[in-house]
């Protein structure tokens, strides 16, 4: 068993993987509003246009992620309905040719204090303020496009693509704290962008959910990075309810981050 087959065992140990189960470092899901229904020919249904998350919440990094970091993330594998797939990883900022390795700059910034932003975390017996990504950051290192993101509203970014607006709006989340075994998050994104083709500039709504863990390691010349695995699915959406029991394509993807000041993890 090789290095890249361990750390991706330990990834999907996680319960962010199997999200029924709840450990300990593991919060409750968010999204209140959402209406759990059956829609024939879609399964469970879930209304993805009046779920909002809590506020004061976001996604919780380690204290030691503070700062610029450089990503690197690859596609491994597509199952289901690839043109699903593609569309959903490129609304999300996916440039070029899927499959291929991107790489661009990400950051993590200490939210402020005015903000009430949940953000302590218990690590080693002691107590940290972790961090929480820089979306409009990542988003315009990755797309090199126009971003709208504000820190005390975080689950909603807005960006051009192709000269139209994708809007990109959180509504259900699950956080994985900080601890020994890892990080990381569960979130579902309701993705406003437009039909394209005969429909023109129509907006459509999709759904699209996003699971994501991350573990310390070490590269080959022994320096701390961040090791993640990445696994997005994506649902018809009928009316605005989107069918979360039967995902129409499964995308994962492998992350590295690389800090450029090589520091304590």
């Amino acid at each position: 068993m090789n290095r890249r087959t361990v750390i991706q065992s330990s990834i999907l140990s996680s319960s962010m993987i199997l999200p029924r189960q709840v450990t300990a470092a593991v919060q409750g899901i968010q999204g209140s509003g959402g209406i759990i229904t059956r829609v024939e020919g879609i399964g469970g249904g879930f209304d993805i246009t009046t779920s909002t998350t809590t506020r004061g919440k976001d996604v919780i990094y380690p204290k030691s992620m503070e700062g610029i970091w450089t990503c690197r993330r690859v596609v491994t594998s597509i199952d289901g309905d690839k043109g699903q797939a593609e569309l959903a990883w490129r609304n999300l900022g996916g440039m070029g040719t899927i499959g291929e390795v991107e790489s661009f700059q990400t950051r993590y910034i200490l939210p402020p204090g005015e903000l009430n932003v949940q953000n302590d975390y218990e690590f080693q017996g002691e107590v940290f303020s972790g961090v929480v990504l820089d979306r409009g950051y990542e988003l315009t290192s990755r797309t090199r496009s126009e971003v709208t993101w504000n820190i005390a509203t975080p689950d909603k970014i807005v960006y051009d693509k192709d000269d139209s607006p994708v809007e990109i709006v959180v509504v259900q989340r699950q956080i994985e704290l900080p601890s020994e075994r890892g990080f990381g998050f569960n979130e579902l994104y309701r993705i406003t962008s437009s039909a394209g083709g005969i429909f023109g500039d129509n907006p459509v709504q999709r759904a699209v959910r996003v699971q994501r863990r991350y573990i310390r390691a070490m590269d080959e010349f022994g320096n701390r990075i961040v090791e993640g695995l990445e696994i997005q699915k994506t649902y018809r959406v009928l009316d605005g309810i989107a069918g979360i029991e039967m995902p129409t394509s499964t995308t994962k993807s492998s992350i590295q981050l690389h800090h450029t000041l090589h520091v304590r993890l």
